[in-house]
């Protein structure tokens, strides 16, 4: 006969461990699941599981911490990447002594495990930590707290050296992971951030002129299929390099011309309708014979199975990608679009204001289609396509 206890414990595990289905550890097998068929381990990487939801596959990473259940989204990636990732992030995640003084390096860490981030917020604040607070990772925050003036002169030396953005980025950083401990440590002082008076960062006025347009699409024009397709995919979907790097041809709806981008900034996967310009380019480029096959619609020339990262061709006179988001958002404006529909073609949260969160962005995906179509010509007409 079961006891109160013992239906408390199932219960408990039920709702916190996920079911037991197995996959194995391959590629292969992982591709081979079918969609919305839930979460399954796989087998031989502690922790790792694939969630198969409607339209995606993706990964998390859970491990029991001082009896909790912690868990970390991965996100969409091949399951070289999420293993790879898995096992950096599960040696991350065991519990700290008891007694011991937590430092600044030990805080960051927990703050990675506990927080739901963007790969790319994960990779730079990564970044910052190693390259500009490398100093402070065996400080113990309540030394930190009590020193406002070095954290002032920290702030000082790398806005001198790097900039205020850089410095701005540091600063936020060291409060986020120091607030976070807090929360829990009640004998911490105020962060000690207070002490620095941070300047409002003017966005940056990156939306190209027709002038510059044009000199961009010589550049472009002049490279090879892979990477002028993706320019080209960038400009006419104004996504972030990110979204259009990771895109796989599973991700394009020929049917219905529209486009999933599963990689995008907060987790936040979205879907736009492709202008018949694009859907008529990516179409000739598939079927176009010098394109190595391949899941992802920009394969890597140089690393079969991966593809393209970090795309860049500075050398060609091309400037960045972040410039062509500025410059699909001021397109949009000059065309006089709505900043709900702005939203949704960027891949933005729908916050700012309580209706917004009323928004079912799917719904609207068809009425989104002239948008895109005016773009393109827009784009067409200044580059002579």
């Amino acid at each position: 006969m079961i006891n109160l206890s013992q239906k408390v414990l199932t219960i408990r595990q039920a709702v916190a461990e996920p079911p037991s289905k197995t996959v194995a550890a391959n590629q292969k097998a992982v591709d081979a699941l079918p969609l919305d068929s839930g979460t399954w381990r796989v087998e031989g990487i502690p922790g790792l599981y694939v969630r198969a939801r409607k339209e995606s596959k993706s990964y998390i990473l859970q491990r029991r911490v001082r009896g909790a259940l912690v868990k970390r989204t991965l996100g969409e990636m091949p399951l070289k990447a999420a293993r790879n990732e898995a096992a950096r992030e599960w040696l991350r995640m065991r519990p700290r002594p008891a007694g011991a003084r937590l430092t600044f390096g030990g805080a960051f860490e927990e703050y990675m495990q506990q927080r739901d981030l963007a790969p790319k917020s994960r990779q730079n604040y990564e970044y910052n930590v190693t390259h500009y607070l490398s100093g402070w990772k065996d400080r113990a925050l309540e030394d930190i707290g009590g020193d406002r003036a070095g954290v002032r002169t920290l702030y000082h030396a790398l806005a001198k050296n790097h900039g205020r953005a850089a410095a701005a980025q540091v600063i936020k950083l060291v409060s986020a992971v120091y607030n976070h401990s807090r929360k829990v440590d009640l004998n911490l002082p105020e962060s000690p951030t207070v002490a620095v008076d941070l300047p409002a960062i003017k966005p940056r006025d990156w939306g190209m002129s027709r002038d510059e347009l044009i000199e961009w699409w010589q550049g472009v024009s002049m490279l090879g299929p892979i990477k002028r397709t993706w320019w080209s995919t960038a400009l006419l979907t104004g996504a972030r390099a990110g979204s259009v790097e990771a895109l796989e041809w599973t991700n394009i709806d020929w049917e219905k011309r529209t486009i999933r981008f599963g990689v995008a900034k907060g987790g936040r996967p979205y879907i736009v309708p492709a202008a018949d310009r694009l859907i008529g380019l990516l179409a000739a480029y598939r079927d176009g014979g010098e394109v190595p096959p391949s899941r992802y619609v920009f394969p890597s020339p140089m690393k079969p199975g991966e593809h393209l990262k970090q795309v860049r061709d500075d050398k060609s006179g091309i400037k960045s990608p972040h410039h062509l988001r500025h410059t699909f958002r001021t397109t949009l404006a000059e065309l006089g679009i709505g900043p709900d529909q702005c939203k949704l073609l960027m891949g933005h949260s729908m916050g700012g204001d309580i209706s917004r969160g009323y928004i079912t962005a799917p719904l609207l995906v068809e009425s989104l289609r002239p948008v895109t179509n005016a773009v393109a010509e827009h784009y067409a007409k200044i580059l002579g396509w």
